[in-house]
């Protein structure tokens, strides 16, 4: 009979002796537990290879562990659907991924919440969340259009895009990976003035390789 403990957890997230390789390669992760509570923000900072990447990609459950057990909300996190585990889970990578269409139509994207809003409405809900800036940036705001591939908008477009579509999910946990990589110094302090009205519940997780 498995210890009833060795399944439950009081943090919001936990790795628990948690390690990782990717196939063929050299593990990663050795033996890593952590907690991580409600509202906190916390910071994976060090260079390249460290294991950063890998070990967010393993709160949003984009690999599982090689050994050992991620608990969210005291549940082990592969015991939840997947709709469910990327609305407690928001994930801003350095290069996001976007779909062929309007700005509108990416941040929406899998989010029923707003699916039948008007523009008037998505609009209100964005300048109460504080993004109606950043919606602006863009040449025709909303209905600007985006290719999945090429440049029909710049690698600091898509990160805002990603990070708009994040931030209106609500989600418990909000990663971000280099998020402000590619952009500059007044729209960075934009995302942390964003960053600091979140709900005080929202755990906050920046990768970076400088401190700063």
């Amino acid at each position: 009979v498995k210890d009833a403990k060795a399944e439950t957890s009081d943090a919001l997230l936990e790795f628990r002796n948690v390690h990782f390789a990717y196939p063929g390669g050299n593990e990663i992760l050795h033996n890593i537990s952590f907690k991580m509570e409600p509202g906190k923000t916390y910071a994976l900072v060090g260079p390249t290879g460290g294991g950063k990447t890998t070990t967010a990609s393993l709160i949003a459950r984009l690999y599982d562990p090689s050994e050992g057990t991620i608990l969210l909300n005291g549940k082990d996190i592969r015991s939840y659907e997947p709709d469910e585990r990327t609305k407690k889970v928001g994930f801003i990578l350095q290069e996001p991924f976007l779909f062929t269409g309007t700005v509108k139509e990416n941040i929406l994207y899998g989010n029923e919440q707003y699916k039948d809003y008007t523009d008037e409405q998505l609009e209100t809900v964005l300048n109460e969340a504080s993004l109606g800036e950043l919606v602006a940036i863009f040449d025709e705001g909303l209905e600007t259009k985006v290719l999945s591939s090429g440049d029909s908008i710049s690698l600091g477009q898509k990160q805002l895009i990603a990070f708009m579509r994040a931030v209106l999910r609500n989600p418990e946990i909000l990663i971000l990976d280099e998020a402000t990589a590619n952009i500059d110094t007044i729209t960075e302090q934009l995302l942390s003035n964003i960053l600091e009205k979140l709900p005080e519940t929202t755990t906050r997780v920046i990768i970076a390789h400088r401190l700063n």
